[in-house]
């Protein structure tokens, strides 16, 4: 449990000098789909720029919540259930499905995201939300694109 505590406040002293911490969870007992999981993830983001410009695809809620935005080369990127710093820009949890929902009017349109890597978890798998502490990338700072 110590060492537990001490990794962590290690990780958030890193974070707070604005260096990113290493990933020093062990993920081997972890379910092969949940290891796949946050190796696709991690893959994707060790080939992103940081910060990079994304299409908002809008929020959607079925087997799992959604949070996705798409990269210039088509790759989706999930920010679902992640400790997100959203600013002001009013995002909801289903804003691709309901036209009525407060972000719906968001949808398509082009965003700045600045991410970072935080301890968190991750939601996995087919459809049994089990949850698996990893660090996976959050959106540290988002800006709507107006000339995109």
């Amino acid at each position: 449990m110590n060492r537990f505590f001490t990794l962590l406040l290690a990780a958030s002293c890193l974070t707070a000098l604005g260096q990113v911490p290493a990933d020093s969870l062990d993920y081997s007992n972890y379910e092969p789909m949940a290891r796949a999981e946050i190796a696709r993830v991690h893959a994707q983001f060790d080939e992103v720029a940081n910060p990079f410009v994304a299409v908002y695809l809008g929020s959607q809620l079925h087997d799992y919540f959604y949070f996705p935005f798409q990269g210039k080369d088509g790759t989706v990127f999930d920010f679902a259930d992640q400790d997100n710093n959203l600013g002001d820009i009013p995002f909801s949890e289903e804003d691709a499905q309901f036209e009525g929902s407060p972000g719906h009017h968001l949808v398509g349109k082009s965003f700045l995201i600045e991410w970072e890597y935080q301890q968190s978890k991750i939601v996995c798998c087919e459809g049994l939300n089990n949850t698996y502490p990893a660090m996976l990338p959050r959106i540290k700072s988002i800006a709507l694109l107006e000339d995109h």
